[in-house]
């Protein structure tokens, strides 16, 4: 089943039937304790609720559902010259270009945040993650044209909080 993506709005909640099959790839963890490190990968697809992940220019957190945007106290990713991103899950799409999942909006942000695109690693090439055109209609749109063009996974996020992490 293809998802129709004219229909994508900030409010749209959507699971593929295929989404059970879905492996979630790794995606490079820079996290040290509990949850941030041992909980659901990145890319995990099984969680109904609007999820965050944090990132640096490291790598990323476990998937940390049912959470507020923490504070600083409580993240548990070594600090060191790099930006802090908290980033709001929006959907992933499977290599090939097929969405799997949608999320919808639940962490209030600036309008003008940035959207980001985020390729896992493989052997060849570390993990990407580059900007997206703002919008969930916009940025599920080149999370499928960037699936099928590099055969791999692709997370949308949206950056609901940004800070300088030293």
């Amino acid at each position: 089943m293809t998802f129709d993506l004219g229909q994508v709005t900030d409010s749209t909640a959507w699971t593929s039937p295929d989404a059970t099959s879905f492996t979630p790839p790794y995606l490079t963890t820079y996290a040290y304790d509990g949850p941030f490190a041992d909980g659901l990968p990145a890319f995990d697809v099984s969680h109904d609720e609007t999820s965050l992940i944090y990132a640096t220019n490291w790598g990323f957190t476990c998937t940390m559902p049912g959470v507020e945007v923490r504070r600083d106290i409580e993240i548990a990713v070594p600090m060191g010259h790099t930006q802090l991103h908290t980033l709001e899950k929006r959907a992933v799409v499977a290599a090939g270009g097929a969405v799997v999942r949608i999320w919808p909006a639940a962490y209030p942000s600036d309008r003008d945040q940035a959207w980001r695109l985020i390729v896992p690693q493989t052997a060849e090439q570390r993990f990407r993650n580059e900007e997206a055109t703002p919008g969930i209609q916009a940025g599920v749109a080149a999370a499928v044209d960037l699936a099928a063009r590099l055969g791999s996974p692709v997370l949308l996020a949206r950056q609901v909080d940004n800070r300088y992490w030293h």
